[in-house]
């Protein structure tokens, strides 16, 4: 008796088992049907998100950075991968981090705005660069909400009231271009405001309306080290107080009315390796005073 009941548990507990292995193997199988359906999905999701910017003839790159600061730049989708793995995983797990758009004249305001809105969806986006675009709030706020974002380089844009505000308190950008831009001046006081304030290090105000309002801002960016201010309206006061900056290595004052007075000021600025000074009323006297008080120094005044 005692021996058709060991028999009958010893049954039971095999089935048990048979039915917890079925089971584990079946939600297995469910999990992992969903993860690659998940994965699927996101993949088509991007690729969707990149034909869409394709589309407005923005170009895509994705840029390595490798050792000692050499970057290695890839078109989207070209970027080397295993074999085994399908191209378009690889073009998403390697992403865009690079997109460079140009407004097309026949892009309305519309499709505009929705691209923008779809740029925080590039998760690995550091480097963005635009040309002739008008920056509104919601196109501002829309940058903001870009996670990794380190440099802008904007050209000829145009930004309503306020918006410069916003992309100057996005945290963790290092390098800032406004080349050929419209914006109110007082807006650039955000510079001594947050991060951006220690972080940073290279400023391009190429042909802006700027002056020596700008100037005394920008000094307090202490860990500047590139700084474009050709045909601005930079003055010998201003380069006084830009003589300051400890870490500028970079300076750029071509078509300014910058003279003599001023640039003396820079013999004190000893980290200055290069110098421009075309058109303008800097003499070959303090040119050459200037090298000598900074050997290392490379001074370009066409």
């Amino acid at each position: 008796m005692s021996a058709d009941v060991e028999t009958e548990s010893v049954r039971i507990t095999n089935k048990n088992r048979r039915i917890l292995i079925r089971r584990t193997l079946i939600s297995a199988a469910v999990i992992l049907g969903a993860l690659i359906g998940y994965s699927v999905y996101l993949v088509v999701q991007f690729q969707s998100l990149v034909s869409t910017f394709q589309k407005q003839r923005a170009q895509l790159l994705l840029i390595n950075e490798r050792d000692a600061g050499k970057l290695e730049f890839f078109e989207y989708g070209s970027a080397p991968g295993h074999a085994f793995i399908p191209r378009p995983f690889i073009n998403y797990q390697r992403s865009v981090n690079y997109v460079e758009w140009k407004r097309h004249p026949k892009s309305s305001p519309e499709e505009i705005d929705e691209l923008f809105s779809l740029l925080p969806d590039f998760h690995k986006l550091k480097y963005l660069v635009f040309t002739d675009f008008r920056i509104d709030r919601n196109r501002a706020a829309a940058l903001a909400r870009i996670p990794r974002l380190k440099t802008i380089y904007f050209t000829g844009c145009q930004f309503d009231s306020s918006t410069l505000n916003t992309v100057l308190q996005i945290e963790g950008l290092k390098f800032l271009s406004l080349a050929d831009s419209t914006f109110q001046e007082e807006e650039l006081s955000t510079l001594t405001q947050g991060s951006l304030k220690e972080n940073l290090t290279q400023l391009n105000l190429s042909n802006c309306q700027i002056t020596d309002r700008t100037a005394a801002v920008l000094s307090e960016c202490r860990n500047l080290e590139t700084l474009q201010l050709d045909g601005t309206q930079i003055t010998d006061r201003g380069l006084k107080m830009l003589a300051r900056l400890p870490h500028l290595k970079v300076l750029v004052l071509d078509h300014t009315a910058v003279t003599d007075d001023g640039v003396r000021y820079l013999t004190g600025t000893r980290e200055l390796v290069e110098l421009s000074l075309s058109n303008t009323g800097v003499s070959d006297e303090v040119v050459d005073v200037l090298k000598q008080e900074i050997p290392a120094l490379r001074i370009s005044d066409d």
